[in-house]
């Protein structure tokens, strides 16, 4: 949870390069895209709870291997660090989720089923564009890598 709450990915989407209409809301995730700004206020942000869920356990699946080799190192015998190990987990996860569950509650992140924004983009066109600090920035940053044409209206 705490690689979650620091670090994740941004998202490009062939939307970005237009700057027709002004610019587009940047989207982050990691490792699925699951929060965008939503452009009403500066501090409001379109949000997909189950997405986030996700998030969180494919992180967990891929870091617990590496987390039970870590651990192996310690004595098994019940042992203080063990213990204080185990609190400080808990007390991480409880915090990020209240923290989740505040930013729900005063409508700062707006749950909603789909970032995406129908007929411009759609959620299967976003694309990776660089790991960074959680800063949930506004402006997206547009990848002449994946779109090399822009968007093209249909």
């Amino acid at each position: 949870m705490l690689l979650q709450s620091f670090f994740t990915i941004e998202w490009s989407f062939p939307y970005c390069s237009s700057q027709v209409d002004g610019a587009a809301s940047a989207v982050f995730g990691m490792p699925l895209p699951d929060i965008q700004w939503s452009g009403v206020s500066s501090m409001e942000y379109k949000f997909m709870p189950l997405v986030y869920v996700v998030n969180i356990l494919l992180l967990f699946a891929i870091l617990r291997p590496i987390t039970n080799l870590l651990l192996q190192r310690l004595p098994n015998k019940r042992s203080g660090i063990r213990a204080g190990l185990g609190l400080t987990g808990l007390t991480i996860t409880f915090l990020v989720a209240a923290g989740v569950v505040l930013l729900i509650s005063i409508g700062a992140w707006r749950p909603t089923w789909s970032v995406s924004m129908r007929p411009y983009y759609s959620y299967s066109d976003f694309r990776p564009v660089r790991f960074a600090l959680n800063d949930l920035h506004y402006d997206c940053t547009p990848s002449s890598k994946w779109f090399p044409n822009g968007w093209i209206h249909k």
